[in-house]
């Protein structure tokens, strides 16, 4: 890739931005964990019960849209769209898209995730 791109720009410019991009994976990657894990918890200590097509009693993003609960479905989209989001306005050089419609919407996600998971505990 640095080659490709330093075709047309300078190494430093390159790295810079692939190293950008980089570092939002893993920091869009952190509010997500923090997120399966308030679901996992709701697991853990029975709030939701494994359905009978979970291998596990932990959160599946493999079942896509047909995510049994709000809360996971909330963090499917989260996980598809949000995170996607961020990283593809980041590799492609557009910080407003990757900030509006991928790292916010993120940190909305996890806050209603959070919120959701403490009134299903009530």
């Amino acid at each position: 890739m640095l080659q490709t791109c330093n075709e047309c720009h300078s190494l430093n410019f390159v790295t810079a931005e692939l190293n950008k991009g980089d570092d939002m994976i893993k920091t869009t990657d952190r509010l997500l964990a923090q997120a399966i894990q308030v679901v996992a918890g709701l697991y853990k200590d029975g709030t939701l019960k494994k359905p009978e097509s979970y291998a596990y009693p932990f959160p599946d993003l493999l079942t896509f849209h047909d995510a049994p609960t709000p809360v996971e479905q909330r963090l499917f989209v989260m996980f598809l769209k949000h995170r996607m989001r961020a990283f593809q306005g980041t590799f492609h050089a557009n910080p407003d898209y990757a900030l509006w419609y991928g790292w916010s919407e993120m940190v909305q996600d996890l806050s209603e995730i959070k919120r959701m998971a403490e009134e299903m505990r009530h």
